[in-house]
């Protein structure tokens, strides 16, 4: 059993009555002390520890840290580097992105707003032990969660078509049920418009208690394609990017990536509230441009700012959409030399296909469906490839490979 897992099994037999956690060791104000004493038989107050000492003495165990207090941001760092088998609740209303990337590094661990009450912590502690014993069981998704986010650096670009696409070539690799498209253009989507699905979100729900998003709730939410993806999308509504709160949307992502092994997510262009923390905390940010002059300066100026938002070795990816085939002879200048105009590394290329593209979205499937040897298809293809983590690429082999067995 995983250590965040052993740690709160004893949490998970309490009746219903008497709901009370063994233990918590936590670094929070006198109120949150005092609420924690009435839900907690052992309640080990951290303000006399170092940071160094509590993540030597308290890592494996179950840590409430309330952001804000001093020492709590270098407790979460250093738990995502030395003790990631730990269990920590982080209470916080506006979490920076380099807390969110050390969260995701924790085996278990959830966000709560500065207004939870005893209530929302022993749902937060019950979610986390159910999660992290339900990695020992067993299954086969026990690593954490791969994570793409495509945003487009000019309007147009075609970064909806690119998610999609990536989403169904991705679900051809890993097998059906493992992968979720996410779409955070929450006021005007076009992923449930382009696959017929049916947009489930209920931001309002989701904004007005972002901490009771669970599993289940999720699950509800979720619109499933026959060719085995999942999307989450919400109705078109003007007024909705008011409903589209920080802690609304990275509640959503969160319980996603717990529950599929790989989401990927269509963000806008146009800046939010979450967009920085999602950009900086995602394995892969993917800035989709075309190739002319102002779409290149568009997308170099998109990717050196979210590069500020991520360590030297995750660079955001840079991705040209709508190519003309190679066949064709076009005025538009090689792609060499659009590097050096931009001084950055073009990393991958997608041919456009505008006739498979409409044949697509009018009858509600992938390109691949419609056009599987398409130069499009094919690109989309390789660009998957490369993103995906050698463990994933390896696992995908192992499970095509099973497949072809059959």
């Amino acid at each position: 059993m995983s250590g965040a897992a052993r740690n709160l099994s004893d949490a998970g037999t309490q009746t219903p009555a008497a709901r009370m956690l063994p233990a918590i060791a936590a670094l929070a104000g006198p109120e949150r002390m005092a609420q924690l004493k009435g839900i907690c038989r052992n309640v080990v107050d951290l303000a006399s520890l170092d940071p160094a000492s509590i993540v030597e003495k308290f890592g494996g165990a179950l840590i409430l840290l309330e952001h804000g207090q001093p020492g709590a941001e270098q407790v979460v760092l250093g738990l995502a580097v030395d003790k990631p088998d730990s269990a920590v609740l982080m209470v916080s209303d506006h979490l920076p992105a380099h807390l969110v990337r050390a969260l995701m590094k924790i085996e278990a661990s959830d966000i709560l707003p500065s207004d939870a009450d005893a209530g929302d912590i022993l749902e937060s502690v019950e979610r986390i032990r159910a999660a992290a014993e339900a990695g020992t069981s067993g299954g086969d998704s026990s690593a954490s969660a791969v994570c793409w986010a495509f945003r487009g650096a000019v309007g147009g670009a075609g970064v909806s078509t690119l998610a999609i696409e990536s989403a169904f070539s991705l679900c051809e690799k890993v097998g059906p049920g493992k992968v979720c498209l996410v779409d955070l253009n929450v006021s005007d989507g076009m992923v449930s418009s382009f696959l017929e699905a049916v947009p489930k979100l209920d931001l309002a729900a989701l904004s007005a208690a972002p901490e009771r998003l669970d599993a289940r709730l999720l699950a509800a939410w979720c619109w499933q394609h026959e060719d085995g993806v999942a999307t989450i999308s919400a109705p078109r509504n003007p007024d909705a990017d008011a409903l589209a709160t920080e802690a609304a949307i990275l509640r959503l992502l969160d319980v996603a990536c717990a529950e599929f092994p790989f989401v990927i997510v269509d963000m806008p262009r146009h800046m939010m509230p979450w967009t920085k923390p999602i950009l900086g905390a995602v394995d892969e940010a993917i800035i989709v441009s075309e190739l002319t002059v102002p779409s290149l300066h568009a997308a170099a100026d998109m990717a050196r700012e979210v590069d500020m938002l991520r360590s030297s070795d995750r660079k955001a990816k840079l991705v040209l959409n709508r190519m003309f085939p190679k066949k064709r002879f076009r005025a538009e200048f090689a792609v060499d030399k659009a590097e050096k105009a931009i001084d950055r590394k073009i990393d991958a290329t997608i041919t456009s296909d505008w006739d498979a593209a409409r044949t697509a979205v009018n009858l509600g499937k992938p390109i691949a469906d419609v056009k599987p040897k398409s130069a499009l298809v094919a690109d989309i293809s390789a660009l998957v490839d490369s993103l995906m983590p050698d463990e994933a690429v390896q696992a995908a082999d192992a499970a095509q490979q099973r497949r072809s067995a059959r």
